[in-house]
């Protein structure tokens, strides 16, 4: 989280505990309930360590993952980073952003263009390390071949338009050097949040 204190830190060791409770977890437990635990579980870790450190106090970070598994995807989110599928030249959206602007689009107060601008737009209303409990958002659903996962932090949709990505992506592809001439385009367009992402294409759909 921008501003937020040692967000780096929150950042490395949520994704560690996420890793190391899904997969070294009770591995008995069906993946909708191994991935809550582990979100779960980072929560706690993250919200134990800033309370417990002066220089890390109130560290907190977003948090979104996504797992494939056979013919189905799943998916755990916290926060105000996307995840977004491209499937039959259409972007969908798979997460809803846990922010104040989010929110206020979701309630038609706002336009997407008003929210891309909005002063307010970087006030989260979810956040790993928010306190020691958290809920956060579950979704599924089937994958075809062809489609794209697009996972994004906010600060992508800063300075470019879902059209724009989509056609970014159509036409450079999927690749690291594609995706690296996006980035450096939106930095010239006088980007300055912190601004990720990481694609994921679905060859072939097991039987």
């Amino acid at each position: 989280m921008g501003g937020s204190a040692a967000g780096q830190v929150a950042s490395a060791e949520a994704v560690n505990v996420l890793l190391q409770e899904y997969y070294f977890g009770d591995l008995t437990r069906k993946i909708p309930a191994r991935l809550k635990s582990a979100f779960q579980r980072a929560a706690l870790h993250i919200y134990d360590l800033s309370i417990s450190h002066t220089s890390i106090r109130n560290m907190k970070c977003t948090l979104t993952a996504l797992l494939l598994q056979q013919n189905r995807f799943f998916i755990g989110h916290v926060g105000d980073s996307k995840i977004l599928l491209l499937r039959d030249d259409k972007i969908i959206h798979l997460t809803k952003d846990h922010s104040f602007v989010g929110k206020l689009l979701r309630l038609g107060l706002i336009s997407e263009e008003e929210a891309r601008t909005h002063p307010n737009r970087n006030i989260l209303l979810k956040a790993i390390g928010d306190g020691p409990l958290l809920l956060p958002d579950f979704y599924s659903g089937f994958i075809k071949t062809g489609d794209l996962f697009c996972l994004i932090t906010d600060g992508i949709l800063e300075h470019a338009t879902e059209e724009e990505l989509k056609a970014f992506l159509r036409k450079q592809g999927f690749a690291k050097k594609g995706l690296t001439r996006l980035i450096a385009e939106l930095n010239r367009r006088g980007g300055y949040d912190n601004m990720t992402i990481m694609t994921v294409e679905v060859n072939k759909v097991p039987c």
